[in-house]
């Protein structure tokens, strides 16, 4: 069987969806009884990054020089580290809406970026020719 990354769970509620661009929250409080839902989009550039700072960025450091190229300039787009610092700051805020803390992407000054959330799961599911 053939297996292909459909996306990630990030702690016990939230989801991300690489193929609808979004990510999801979804909380139950049985004790109270309260459902929470929540949901952001990402365009083209933002779901790029935040997949590839989950997919290289949970266990080692992802340098500004390796996202431009592999973000930017792999998809034929301008890169900048203007640009570069405008979306990750928009990603930030959207992670922030479904619950996220503000130090989820860690910048380590003139070292790069990491995750830091210690409950990330890739989800896969079967591939499909």
């Amino acid at each position: 069987m053939d297996y292909k990354l459909y996306g990630f769970l990030i702690g016990k509620d939230i989801h991300f969806d690489i193929g609808s661009k979004r990510l999801y929250r979804f909380s139950v409080d049985c004790t109270e009884r309260n459902l929470m839902f929540g949901s952001v989009f990402f365009n083209d550039t933002m779901m790029q990054l935040f997949l590839y700072l989950l997919s290289h960025g949970r266990s080692q450091k992802v340098t500004k020089d390796e996202l431009l190229s592999k973000i930017w300039e792999e998809n034929n787009l301008s890169p900048s580290t203007q640009r570069l610092w405008q979306v990750l700051n928009k990603l930030n805020k959207k992670l922030a809406m479904v619950g996220l803390p503000e130090d989820f992407i860690q910048s380590a000054k003139g070292a790069g970026y990491t995750i830091n959330y210690p409950e990330i799961t890739p989800l896969y599911c079967e591939h499909v020719k």
